[in-house]
């Protein structure tokens, strides 16, 4: 093998060859990428979980109806009127432009139902009766716009009560009553006052019920679900986050003083941790209720009292991982004191387990209250809640399928989103796993 001393002696042409270096002149001639830090690294991992980008982006939209859902409806009804907004329970939903699919139409299907009575319907309005399925012994199953229906219901009455309703009013009442375009018939006028027939849908509404939308129903007292959705998430999320957030801080003291130090103090503590650990929930939270009621601070307390566990075995675990380390005991070495070790070189390290520890917490407490909601072991007097919802569409699930339906399907997309968005995070924070795939930044 020939070995050359001098380049020199190589037959190459030099005009060939080119000096390499970067675009910003840098000393290195070769840069593959730049340096990441431990979170820009996490961030661009989570941003290449499409899933979990999506249930983010869900999220966001979940916490913009939860802060001004309330507000988009303006219903009242309830509030000012208890008694006349029962006149308009479960109501079925009704969304624009959807409805014209046939579906969120506002249709609702009535069993047993007098021909007679169908008659008098189809006679008055015959869009009120949309489909006869069938027809048995002078009666008959119908699918009715039940926004009509009610309408119809209110001024003339049912099968039960056919006779018009006439009402007797002031002349502060009967002009009120103009003002809305109410006034069906004007019967007669006896003195100062006035008798008449009022449609009593458009009285209390202020609209016709061909322009009346309730987007997802009205529930057994009348009220919007659309808006108890959104107050019950304002609920759900504000008690899921503040109980996390307490349990979190309890946790990562705990565990890091536990984790750090050892000896015995962690031996007693661990006993005391499988006792507390031990004790049934449901009994806890059961026997709290029965005895101080459903108040805010009560549930708080009883989620609380043994839910900091997970967050200190996880904080707890961690620094026994890391508290031998090199890095660790070259900082000891230097004259480091425990806090700053504990501040700088370990908590860093398990910052991105308790982050994806607190994003499943959030989701499991939000289920677990509305089990116990829908149980009706929790019990908010001045609010409604997810479960509670839920448990009252249970009970009128056959005639009143939306009451169960819309809440039902906002807690599975809360769960999957908060999930989905948990498995990202995991990914992203892994330790494990940085370095693995290659970026490349410009």
């Amino acid at each position: 093998m020939m070995v050359v001393n001098d380049v020199n002696q190589l037959n190459i042409d030099k005009s060939k060859l080119v000096l390499v270096k970067n675009k910003e002149g840098a000393s290195e001639q070769y840069s593959l990428a730049k340096p990441l830090s431990y979170y820009k690294d996490a961030w661009l991992r989570f941003k290449r979980n499409k899933m979990s980008v999506i249930a983010t982006i869900i999220l966001s939209i979940i916490l913009f109806f939860t802060i001004f859902g309330p507000y988009m409806k303006k219903y009242d009804l309830v509030e000012t009127n208890r008694k006349f907004a029962l006149k308009f329970q479960e109501l079925p939903a009704k969304i624009p432009v959807v409805e014209k699919l046939g579906i969120f139409a506002g249709r609702k299907t009535l069993y047993n139902r007098n021909k007679a009575f169908i008659d008098s319907l189809n006679a008055y309005d015959d869009t009120i009766v949309v489909k006869i399925i069938r027809e048995y012994d002078g009666k008959a199953d119908i699918v009715v716009d039940y926004y009509k229906y009610i309408a119809y219901v209110l001024s003339f009455g049912d099968e039960d009560t056919p006779q018009a309703r006439i009402e007797t009013l002031t002349p502060e009442e009967y002009e009120e009553v103009l003002q809305k375009n109410a006034v069906l018939r004007l019967v007669e006028i006896q003195g100062s006052n006035y008798k008449v027939q009022i449609d009593y849908f458009r009285y209390a509404l202020g609209t016709a019920p061909e322009d009346t939308y309730f987007w997802f129903g009205t529930d057994g007292i009348g009220a919007d679900i659309f808006t108890n959705i959104w107050k019950a998430s304002r609920v759900s999320l504000i008690l899921a986050t503040v109980i996390t957030v307490i349990n979190m801080i309890i946790g990562i003291i705990l565990g890091s003083i536990m984790g750090y130090y050892g000896g015995t103090l962690d031996i007693l503590f661990e006993r005391f941790v499988d006792i507390i650990g031990n004790l049934p929930f449901m009994v806890i939270l059961t026997l709290l209720i029965l005895r101080y009621g459903s108040g805010f601070a009560i549930i708080i307390f009883a989620f609380v009292f043994n839910g900091w566990i997970r967050f200190y075995g996880t904080t707890r675990m961690q620094f026994y991982r890391y508290k031998n380390r090199d890095y660790v005991l070259a900082a000891r070495s230097y004259g480091a004191g425990d806090a700053r070790i504990i501040r700088k070189h370990i908590f860093p390290n398990a910052i991105g387990t308790l982050i994806t520890s607190f994003s499943l917490a959030i989701p499991s407490f939000i289920f677990t209250e509305s089990i116990y909601s829908f149980l009706g072991i929790i019990k908010y007097s001045k609010t409604t809640s997810i479960g509670r919802m839920l448990s009252e569409g249970q009970t009128v699930m056959q005639r009143s399928p939306h009451m169960l339906v819309f809440p039902a399907i906002y807690i599975s997309i809360l769960m999957i989103t908060f999930n989905l968005i948990s498995n990202g995070l995991r990914d992203a924070f892994n330790p494990t796993l940085r370095g693995v795939e290659e970026w490349q930044t410009l």
